[in-house]
């Protein structure tokens, strides 16, 4: 396993500097070369505030009784006397930076800068993250004049940064919940029509696959499907009227061709439009 660590002092991760507002015990950077497994098991917690970044692969954590397996670009912050278990597995390529601090209760910076009681953040993947991580390794093993102050405004930075990054994320998140919200209601009232994601996206101003990625966790499943569902469930209640042929009722679907509309029709019913008919006496 490749370690690189700085400490301030060689126990300065287990205790807490109560004296100072903000203080930096340790960082560093562990990535599995030849190690299979590699786990922390801290039942008490630690003493100070301890904050793990995925710079690539992912990591396991157990944070109230849940695994929950993270990928690069996640961060998860534990708070003085929280439960500690993570775990990396060399298969997965873990390359994780980590760091203990202090921060006291009277010191309003983790709030200001978004950082609240919860633990897992995403902050995306940034090469200004693992520069500043690098820079207060450095500067905890070369141990400079004033590198507490040093060190103390790196770490704030890195939280800054990553609180803003952070932020900006939850924004665009946002944007695109409304753009699906948007998407839901004209996909209903435009089902029948000549409709692409790829127009809808580009008019918007939208990532393609970012927007279909969205769409699906959000609603469960893939824009195009929910498409074909309503218009299959607008097939049902033609094919119900004996007046529209089953070519009739795949062109007001938006189907010019009634062999691939007849098979969406069985795909997603479990019979064809003509057997669906004949079981509702309307052939």
């Amino acid at each position: 396993m490749l370690t690189v660590v700085g400490y301030y002092d060689w126990q300065s991760d287990e205790k807490s500097v109560s004296d100072q507002e903000f203080f930096v015990h340790c960082c560093g950077r562990y990535r599995l070369i030849h190690t299979e497994k590699f786990q922390t098991e801290r039942p008490s917690g630690a003493a100070n505030y301890q904050l793990i970044y995925l710079a690539d692969g992912k990591a396991h954590f157990k944070i109230n009784g849940k695994i929950h397996i993270l990928e690069k670009g996640s961060c998860v912050l534990f708070h003085p006397g929280e439960p500690q278990f993570y775990y990396y597995y060399l298969e997965e390529h873990p390359d994780i930076y980590w760091v203990h601090f202090s921060c006291n209760k009277s010191n309003p910076f983790l709030s200001q800068t978004g950082w609240g009681k919860e633990n897992i953040y995403q902050v995306g993947v940034h090469g200004s993250y693992t520069h500043l991580f690098d820079g207060i390794i450095q500067e905890l093993q070369l141990k400079q004049p004033l590198c507490e102050e040093q060190l103390k405004l790196m770490m704030q930075q890195l939280l800054l940064r990553m609180g803003r990054n952070r932020i900006k994320a939850d924004k665009v998140f946002e944007n695109y919940n409304r753009e699906v919200e948007e998407a839901l209601r004209i996909f209903h009232h435009s089902s029948e029509q000549d409709f692409t994601i790829k127009k809808f996206t580009k008019e918007r101003g939208l990532n393609y696959y970012r927007f279909i990625d969205t769409f699906t966790k959000q609603v469960g499943i893939s824009p195009r499907q929910y498409i074909i569902n309503i218009r299959m469930s607008t097939a049902k209640e033609l094919l119900a009227n004996p007046l529209f042929q089953v070519s009739e009722v795949a062109q007001l679907t938006g189907y010019d061709n009634p062999l691939y509309f007849s098979r969406l029709f069985k795909k997603v019913w479990g019979i064809s439009p003509t057997e669906f008919r004949m079981q509702h006496g309307k052939g």
